[in-house]
């Protein structure tokens, strides 16, 4: 790369804050750092074009958690945990809603569906039975009232003639999301460096290194590199997890009027623009999608393309675009927030839930730093 003397000096010079990542995490971070401390020097290395790991890449759902997975999750970790985290998702989608407007998320009120098999009464009952002890828990924790609630499916006739409905999840544009978070990081100040790549962190002297061998060096750095973590911080406990998504043309008589979630939430679907978006499905080869690997692979295609079938007879024909995402998972879905060192502070393992938490996640990671300065 041919940098001139002044392009080398601003890039490798410190600021008073450096934020490795540009996605949600990293954008929100700096934002409510300026928004905090107008005076502080922010910038923000991102190693791609545009941020390349889910922010852009996610399917665009504004949603907190399906009844099977919170269920899951219960028996996992711990009614607590779980409210905990589910506290996070609420608490981050409000935040993002009152930063970016409605209007540049292509914000849709939809409410989020859960499906289940057609056949499986007993599966769609179980949940069924549950949904008074999670709705008493939204009202504890959320302070909202029948977040769930039984419905029936009349268009989706290859699913179970009940579903369950919540009416404050939402669908949106992560793309238009992004963009207005860069458009605000811009006025605020904040110096956004894309196309560096960082390949090592050394703590010690406070310096990274870039692919290119720039030597950057940083007073305070914050990591927002979600499923791309363990490239530069391997003992952490931060795993990828590619999910492969894909959206058809535009259907006649598109039967999706919300948010859909299948299979405790590995299954994820909607419409945008009289299109079929549908993603997912990495429980069908955990060890094979647990990469930051961008791709796609025949046994998630497969599954994927029969689903879309069964909700759009014919879809598969009718597919335009596919791609993939790479999220940050682990033993638990609770944020990696935790300090490497008295300069060196983690904003990671969304969990797959990016949209909803990364805004909360900005303000905290924000408020730690700020308090050590």
């Amino acid at each position: 790369m041919n940098y001139s003397f002044w392009e080398k000096y601003f890039i490798e010079s410190p600021a008073d804050i450096t934020i490795i990542g540009a996605g949600i995490v990293g954008l929100s971070t700096a934002i409510s750092i300026k928004e905090s401390r107008p005076d502080l020097d922010v910038k923000i290395i991102e190693r791609s074009c545009s941020p390349n790991g889910a922010s852009t890449k996610n399917a665009g759902f504004s949603c907190f958690g399906s009844v099977s997975e919170l269920l899951d999750d219960i028996d996992q970790n711990g009614e607590s945990a779980c409210m905990e985290i589910v506290r996070m998702r609420w608490h981050g989608l409000k935040k993002l809603t009152a930063r970016v407007t409605p209007l540049h998320l292509e914000y849709q009120l939809a409410g989020g569906t859960e499906l289940f098999d057609k056949n499986n009464n007993v599966v769609q009952e179980h949940y069924a039975d549950q949904i008074s002890y999670l709705n008493q828990l939204m009202d504890d924790h959320l302070g909202i009232q029948t977040c769930y609630s039984i419905q029936p499916n009349k268009m989706l006739n290859a699913f179970h003639d009940k579903c369950i409905f919540n009416s404050h999840e939402g669908i949106i544009n992560p793309v238009s999301m992004m963009n207005q978070l860069y458009r605000i990081a811009v006025h605020a100040g904040i110096h956004i460096l894309f196309g560096h790549n960082i390949t090592e962190i050394d703590t010690k002297n406070h310096i990274l290194t870039t692919a290119n061998q720039l030597k950057i060096n940083y007073k305070h750095l914050i990591v927002c590199t979600n499923g791309f973590t363990q490239r530069l911080l391997p003992d952490l406990d931060v795993y990828p997890a590619r999910n492969q998504v894909l959206i058809t043309k535009p259907l006649k008589d598109n039967p999706l009027h919300s948010g859909y979630h299948f299979d405790k939430g590995y299954i994820y679907f909607r419409q945008y623009q009289g299109r079929i978006l549908l993603g997912g499905g990495r429980n069908m080869d955990i060890a094979g999608e647990t990469t930051d690997t961008f791709g796609h692979t025949a046994i998630i295609q497969d599954y994927l393309t029969d689903i879309l079938d069964r909700i759009y007879p014919g879809a598969s024909g009718q597919i335009e675009c596919w791609w993939s995402g790479i999220m940050g998972v682990g033993p638990s879905k609770r944020p990696v927030t935790d300090w490497i060192d008295d300069y060196t502070l983690t904003g990671v393992r969304l969990g797959g839930m990016g949209v909803a938490i990364g805004s909360y996640l900005g303000d905290q990671l924000a408020e730690k730093i700020v308090q050590k300065l």
